[in-house]
C-alpha cells in the first residue's frame, strides 16, 4: 500500500545535488539497461552523465530540476532551449532530455511537478512547445505523458549496421583490460 501523498518542493538543482541526482540517473538507467540491452550503458556512464549534468548547470539555455519530498531528492528533470530547423514556423522548442522519480515516489505527482516547473521555466523564455522521447516498450510513461496532455510526434527508428566499429550490444572491448 502507497504511503501518503507528501508535498513536493521542485527548485534549480546546484552543483552540490549532481551526487543526489546521479543515484536517481543511475535508478533510472537501470530500469532501462535491464528491460533493453540497447540501453547498455559505457563503463564510464556515471562519471560521464555526472560531467554532463554539470556543464548543464552553467547553461543560461539550459536547466536541471531537482523534486523534493521532506528534504530528500525524489526526481529531476534536465531540459534546454533546442533550435528547429529553419524550415519549421516555430524556431525554438523546449525540450527535456531526461525526468526522473524514484520508483518509490511514482504516481505521487512528482512527475508532473516537474513538468509543471519544466514548462514554467520555457514560458518564461517565450516557448510555446515542449518535446521529450521515451522507450517505446516504456508504457507507463506513455500513458503519463498522455494523460499530461502530449501528443505523439514522430516515431524513432535503429538500424544496426553489421561490419561497424561497434556492434549492437558491444560492451566496448577497448574498455577492457
Amino acid at each position: 500500500m502507497p504511503s501518503a501523498r507528501r508535498p513536493i518542493a521542485i527548485r534549480a538543482a546546484r552543483a552540490r545535488d549532481v551526487p543526489a541526482l546521479s543515484l536517481l540517473w543511475a535508478e533510472l538507467m537501470e530500469l532501462h539497461a535491464g528491460r533493453d540491452p540497447r540501453f547498455a550503458l559505457a563503463l564510464d556512464a556515471p562519471a560521464q552523465w555526472r560531467t554532463q549534468v554539470s556543464d548543464v548547470l552553467g547553461r543560461e539555455d539550459a536547466f536541471v530540476l531537482m523534486a523534493e519530498a521532506d528534504g530528500q531528492p525524489v526526481g529531476f528533470c534536465v531540459g534546454w532551449i533546442a533550435k528547429n530547423p529553419p524550415i519549421y514556423r516555430v524556431d525554438d522548442v523546449g525540450f527535456i532530455s531526461e525526468i526522473a522519480v524514484t520508483g518509490a515516489e511514482q504516481r505521487r505527482g512528482v512527475g508532473r511537478a516537474l513538468m509543471d516547473g519544466a514548462g514554467e521555466w520555457f514560458r518564461r523564455r517565450g516557448l510555446a512547445e515542449v518535446q521529450l522521447s521515451t522507450a517505446v516498450w516504456n508504457e507507463s510513461a506513455h500513458a503519463f505523458w498522455k494523460a499530461m496532455g502530449g501528443e505523439p510526434l514522430l516515431m524513432r527508428y535503429r538500424f544496426v549496421l553489421h561490419g561497424g566499429a561497434r556492434a549492437a550490444g558491444d560492451a566496448g572491448d577497448e574498455h577492457s583490460s
